[in-house]
């Protein structure tokens, strides 16, 4: 047995105990287990991958009794119990629930919630994560009625616990579909965290008698390298006789972080973050005019960004398309984003008010500029002398059946391409638990298809963008993401002259790339269905003068951009940003 098959051999026993401790209905147990100092022995199990591979015999027949549990007890207590061994087999999203989180003891409320919260990172089934968002839309109306209603502080903390852990809207960014239900919910269970634990230091903001000749803008600085991209590109170039700008970066992390900032910001102040309340006394401090948060404020719930934006902290706060998607919060007055970024009635998507720039808002200046493409060759890759390579750098959580059926249909189009995949992006999370669950989802889908699983190759995570332009220059087509489609990745392909083939959807976060596309003149590149993507990369593989044609014409596009290097839009968020002020005054006078 080799050491994956005897670590997986270990963690389904592991499964088998503790789904046995769930079954007898020991809540001290459950609670031992799930509170222990070593880690949460449950959420290891969640968090495996485990869930995602065929069930053993043993496993199944466990399972079943967790089913039976839940289909015929009466007793709420051990049907929680039951659920809570279920979902060690199978994600919550799948398992009819016939018990409510009321019923839970305080006991087990904060791992239920975690239990009922609890996301795949990639989705198998046509249809999954449709099925899922609508489960977790429930399971978020009923935490957010179990916190705000029962009047129980113990409970309470308990549920907010389980909440704070366990949130993770990521895979549900795949969704072509506002998530502001979602993001209201979160926000008010937020802020409900910062008042019962006393970290909440909202200031009531004052505000002058005249519009000032300068206004005091802070930001909120990122740590990934493709948010402070972002920041960097909407705030170079604003006027610096209008602005001053103070950036405020982790104390752990202010070498690093301020590399970004320095030459934009006037003023860098090293935050506590393990320490919220200072850290937001330290922000009101600065009687800022303006705070911007540039980094996602819309996932983690303890992100400290997250929990400092969620306080009253400047005149006016904003966000920007770094959050993909709406934040929720009264304290956030402003969403930042570009014409070409949002569809009709795309203020309905928004708790902040919605507030356009010209054009694209994915503009980005990366610290070092564009470094050279590392030498890479076809047969470092296992890729053949001759035939096209189809490339996609989208993360993993955005991969669903949708996607990989349309990658799969253009291979079965194209008998001599090659796909090569990069879908473990750092920038998007430190690890893949479920990394070989993926690859297994993968190659049967390909097998399915009857696709040689020698066609798609998937890297693992690079150490630096060095590896994946000099891939790009071997590429003959770079095949975007969709529903949610890419923003700083397609950035890649376009300064390699690897063009891009997009499709635009609805909502902000799926019409990214298409925005940028559009701005610089691509317009042909960008797709409206799923027919018409397979049809474009078809069509631009099987012509090679309309390909090359092509590739040049990408080339000198993002080269007259300025792409990565000088493509920043200071001067109109600046605008942006100072008639929002000057018309918030003129309501206070």
């Amino acid at each position: 047995m080799d050491a994956e098959a005897g670590a997986e051999s270990k963690l389904r026993d592991l499964r088998r105990e503790l789904a046995e401790i769930c079954l007898d209905a020991r809540l001290d147990k459950i609670s031992a287990l799930s509170n222990a100092p070593s880690g949460d022995a449950l959420a290891t199990i969640y968090n495996s991958g485990l869930r995602h591979l065929p069930m053993t015999k043993a496993d199944q027949a466990v399972a079943e009794r967790c089913h039976r549990m839940l289909t015929v007890e009466h007793d709420p207590v051990r049907k929680a119990c039951a659920f809570l061994a279920l979902n060690l087999f199978s994600f919550s999203y799948r398992i009819d629930r016939s018990f409510d989180l009321i019923d839970v003891p305080t006991e087990l409320a904060a791992t239920m919630v975690r239990a009922l919260l609890g996301l795949p990172q990639f989705f198998e089934k046509d249809g999954a994560r449709k099925q899922a968002l609508i489960h977790f839309t429930t399971s978020m109306e009923e935490i957010h009625k179990a916190a705000r209603v029962i009047d129980k502080p113990d409970f309470r903390q308990a549920i907010l616990s389980g909440f704070l852990d366990g949130f993770s809207l990521m895979p549900m960014y795949g969704e072509d579909v506002p998530l502001k239900d979602i993001a209201v919910m979160r926000a008010y269970l937020i802020r409900l965290h910062l008042e019962t634990s006393g970290l909440a230091q909202d200031a009531v903001p004052t505000w002058p008698g005249q519009m000032p000749s300068q206004l005091r803008l802070g930001i909120l600085s990122p740590g990934a390298q493709s948010e402070m991209a972002a920041i960097r590109g909407h705030l170079s170039g604003i006027n610096k006789e209008q602005f001053h700008i103070t950036a405020f970066v982790p104390d752990a992390a202010i070498d690093s972080v301020s590399r970004g900032v320095e030459d934009i910001a006037d003023a860098l102040i090293p935050l506590p973050v393990d320490d919220i309340a200072e850290a937001a006394q330290m922000v009101k401090q600065e009687n800022l005019d303006i705070l911007i948060a540039a980094a996602n404020i819309t996932n983690i719930p303890t992100f400290p960004w997250t929990l400092l934006i969620a306080q009253r902290l400047a005149r006016i706060q904003a966000t920007m398309h770094a959050s993909p998607l709406t934040s929720g919060f009264d304290t956030v007055d402003l969403y930042l984003n570009g014409t070409l970024n949002e569809g009709e009635s795309a203020q309905d998507d928004y708790t902040e008010d919605l507030t356009l720039v010209t054009g694209s808002s994915n503009h980005y200046l990366f610290v070092d500029g564009v470094p050279p493409p590392q030498d890479i060759q076809r047969s470092e890759l296992e890729l053949p002398n001759t035939g096209p390579i189809l490339v996609s750098g989208a993360n993993v959580f955005k991969i669903g059946p949708d996607l990989v059926e349309t990658w799969v249909s253009i291979l079965g189009t194209l008998p001599d391409a090659h796909l090569v995949l990069y879908p473990f992006n750092p920038n998007w999370a430190a690890q893949y638990p479920q990394r070989q669950s993926f690859l297994k989802f993968l190659r049967s889908r390909l097998a399915a298809a009857g696709v040689e699983k020698n066609r798609v190759h998937v890297l693992d995570a690079q150490s630096s963008r060095r590896p994946i332009l000099g891939l790009l220059n071997l590429a003959d087509l770079y095949l975007d993401s969709f529903p949610y489609s890419g923003a700083v990745s397609i950035i890649e392909p376009l300064v390699c002259g690897c063009p891009p083939v997009v499709l635009e959807g609805q909502t902000a976060r799926c019409r990214q790339s298409a925005a940028l596309l559009k701005e610089i003149g691509l317009d042909v590149l960008v797709t409206g269905s799923r027919d018409d993507y397979i049809a474009v990369t078809v069509r631009l593989i099987k012509d090679e003068a309309l390909r090359n044609e092509m590739a040049q014409a990408v080339k000198e596009m993002s080269g007259r951009a300025g792409l990565g290097l000088s493509n920043s839009i200071g001067s109109r968020v600046g605008d942006a940003l100072w008639n929002s002020f000057l018309e918030r005054l003129g309501s206070t006078v």
